[in-house]
């Protein structure tokens, strides 16, 4: 996988999924990543429509169990810069720790 941040490049990642299949496929099959046109006010978010009700299926087994908790990009579904990410990650952390 490659992150690609410059404004020449039209995609911002390109996946050659072989490396994350176990490299056994009979073709090559390389995925390139696009961003969405974003408007003001908008939010972008990792949500996908597979995903279905896993957000929700994740709050409830953290309920369930207060050893698991799920933080960051993937833990709350949303895309942040990384800046965001550290702030959520510092709150959650003392909202957890004290």
């Amino acid at each position: 996988m490659v992150n690609d941040t410059n404004r020449e490049t039209p995609h911002t990642r390109i996946i050659e999924h072989k490396h994350f299949e176990f490299g056994a496929q009979p073709k090559i099959v390389v995925t390139r990543e696009y961003p969405a046109a974003w408007e003001p006010g908008g939010r972008a978010l990792l949500r996908r429509q597979r995903c279905g009700q896993r957000p929700q299926q994740y709050a409830e087994k953290a309920a369930e169990d207060k050893m698991v908790l799920f933080g960051g990009r993937l833990g709350e579904y949303q895309c942040y810069d990384m800046d965001k990410v550290i702030a959520s990650a510092l709150a959650f952390a003392t909202q957890e720790l004290g």
